[in-house]
Formats: structure tokens, sequence, C-alpha cells
């Protein structure tokens, strides 16, 4: 059978045989029929079906289209199997309802699996979700195609928990992780990009090593022409999020920026520093821009010294963060100006502007828990004065 992994932009579409049933197996086709014209044998499957695996009733006749139960012992050792492995039950109805076959699939054959993935700490819910995305990795052969993947995996980044990481993100490298990604890993290695940045890209945004190599090797040459170092974590950040965007998309952002005053060039040195900027949505980058120059009164040079607050919520972090930083300026408790606040983490801006005024300001924390929990924040003060507190550097 052809399983064929379809990159989500259309990059590539690649292909590998795997066996579902081996010779060792044959006994199990007797039992995997697409439904027949024999009601108790439907009626029973169905039953199961709901009853054992909780589908709903529509979900049930629906996958006893493709197989048909004519026992349980086989179906109770895979749902027992499966819950031993800490699979919930809403995960199992999940898996079963994508690919109810899977009940039908020698005990013996998956145990040594789930095994293997208990023994790299990859179990329980998110083993779940790995098998409600692609269960048909239990059908490839563990000693030819699952082992030789995950030691692949693991001579690249060196520890289970990492290998984990990147298998809740990304399914197809269970199947043949070094014929898909050594490819694209071997162009880095190339062009200097070092095996510590390589490990990163790997554990944040393994998808963008599926790409086809040679579109890869096309943009990786326009970010070094860009002059973003390859031994830089931007050199990957940026390459991923342009094998990831249509030009249509970039052009559309960059029309954004100029709109408000920025050229083209002042647009790349801000993606060059932080080149996650352009990952967000082109309104998104609209909404912020305009906070930042119109409500608090900042130009451009300063918004370009750290861009990462274009990515940030404004009415989950922004805004609710400006109403203290007002109130406690208003009282002359503050005098710092710039945007250390806005960018530090939330623990600190707890500690260093909430908790800390605790005695002048008793109210403070509950303003900003309320701005907090605002599902729509306005931009202006509970007065209808405008928020205008400024951050300049």
């Amino acid at each position: 059978m052809f399983i064929q992994f379809f990159c989500r932009n259309n990059i590539f579409v690649r292909s590998f045989r795997t066996t579902i049933f081996t010779s060792n197996h044959h006994h199990q086709l007797d039992l995997l029929r697409f439904i027949s014209n024999t009601p108790d044998l439907n009626g029973f499957t169905v039953n199961y079906l709901k009853n054992k695996c909780g589908l709903s009733p529509e979900s049930a006749l629906k996958a006893s289209k493709h197989i048909v139960l004519k026992s349980t012992t086989t179906p109770d050792l895979v749902v027992s199997l499966l819950k031993n492995y800490g699979i919930t039950d809403a995960h199992i109805s999940r898996i079963i309802i994508c690919r109810p076959q899977m009940l039908l699939v020698n005990y013996k054959t998956l145990k040594p699996k789930f095994d293997f993935f208990n023994s790299i700490g990859f179990s329980g819910p998110d083993l779940g979700n790995f098998l409600v995305k692609d269960s048909t990795f239990l059908m490839s052969s563990l000693e030819n195609r699952i082992i030789p993947s995950i030691n692949y995996l693991r001579s690249l980044v060196k520890t289970d928990d990492s290998i984990a990481v990147i298998l809740k993100k990304v399914r197809w490298g269970i199947h043949d992780a070094e014929g898909f990604m050594g490819p694209n890993i071997a162009i880095l290695r190339n062009y200097g990009v070092p095996e510590s940045i390589i490990r990163i890209y790997l554990l944040r945004q393994p998808q963008g090593l599926f790409f086809n190599s040679d579109k890869f090797k096309k943009v990786l040459l326009e970010v070094k022409e860009m002059g973003v170092s390859p031994s830089s974590v931007q050199f990957v950040l940026a390459l991923h999020v342009l094998l990831t965007m249509r030009k249509s998309t970039w052009d559309g952002k960059l029309a954004v920026f100029r709109s408000f005053g920025w050229s083209e060039d002042e647009v790349l040195s801000v993606f060059k520093k932080y080149p996650l900027v352009m990952s967000n949505s082109a309104k998104k980058i609209k909404l912020a821009v305009d906070f930042f120059i119109n409500s608090l009164n900042w130009n451009r040079e300063e918004i370009a010294r750290n861009p990462v607050l274009i990515s940030l919520s404004l009415e989950k972090r922004i805004i609710p963060r400006c109403y203290v930083l007002q109130i406690l300026f208003s009282k002359v408790l503050i005098n710092e100006k710039g945007s250390g606040a806005l960018i530090c983490s939330e623990k600190l801006f707890l500690k260093k502007y909430v908790n800390k005024y605790n005695k002048e300001v008793p109210d403070l924390l509950k303003v900003y828990q309320s701005k907090l929990g605002s599902q729509r924040i306005s931009i202006g003060s509970d007065d209808g004065q405008s928020v205008d507190y400024l951050l300049h550097n």
C-alpha cells in the first residue's frame, strides 16, 4: 500500500511502501473485510465500536464500512494495549475513527512498538495525539524503519526528550527521518550552519526540513544574500519564515510597513534582527504599529529597536501593562521610559511594577487583572482619555 505525505505548502509529495500485514500475519486477512451483506456481523461491529471504543452511532456506522468483526478477541487486546500505555478513551475513539483497521492488527506486532516508544519516554497523551494524526507508522517495521529513524533523530538532538519534542510537532520523520530530512540538513551544513543551530531549528520548526531540497536551497541562498549570518539563530528563523510564506503574502506585509513610512531596507533590517516579525498577519502588524505610533507616540526607530513587540498581544499584554504604567507614572512612582516593561516576563512585570507598589496603589493588581480578563480592550482609559503614557527610550 502506498501512503503519500503532502506538505501543506505543496512543496513536495513523497510516497513510500508500507506493508500492513506481513507474511506472518496472513491469518488476519479473513478478519479484514469491507462491509458485507450480513446484517448480524454489521450490527455486531457497530455495537462493539460504540460500546467498547466510544464511537457515536454515526461514526460507528461509518467505521463499520471498513471492517467486519467476527470476534472481540483481537480488538479487545488492541484496546487494552492502548489503555495500558496511557492512551485516553477520547484518543482511542479518535484513533479508531481515523483508522478502524487498527483493531485487527496482531497484538504481538503492536506491543514491541509501544514498548519501544515507552522506553524513550513517548507515551500517554503525547503518543495518543501522535496516533490520532498518523497511526500508519505502527504498520512499519520496528527494526527496519522506526528504530533507524529514532536513532537518526537522536544523532541530531542527542536526548530522548528532544526527540519527543520533534514527534509532537511533525509525524513524517518517524517513517524515514534520514531520507526526508537528511538532504536539507546536508545543505545547512554545506553553507556553514553550525550543528547547534541545526539542532535549534529541528526542535523549533522541524517541518521546514521536509521541504523540497531545491526550494530549500534557493530560499537559503536568499537569506544568505540578505546578510544574515549562517551561524546565528536568526538565519534558520528567517529561512523558515520565507519557506512557508508566499511572495504575495510577504508583499502584503511589506505594504503595511510602507504605509507607516518604512522603507524596504528598514523592513529588511527589522526582519534580519527578528525574522518572526513577518510571521504575524498583515492585520496584526498594522494594529501593533498603529498603536505604538499613534497611541504611544513612538517613532519607527523605537519600534525597530525591539521588533518583538509587534508579535506580542495588544489586548492580553501590551495594553493591560500600559494601564499599569500609566497609573504609576501619574502618581510619580516611576519615571523610567522604554519598552522593557512591555517585553519582560509576566513574573518580572508583576514583581517590578505591580506587587512592588501594593501600599501606594492597593487596587493595582485588581486593575491589571481586570484588563487581562477583558475580551476586548479599547484603546483608552476608563474615563475616556487615551492611554498617553509615553514609553520613549
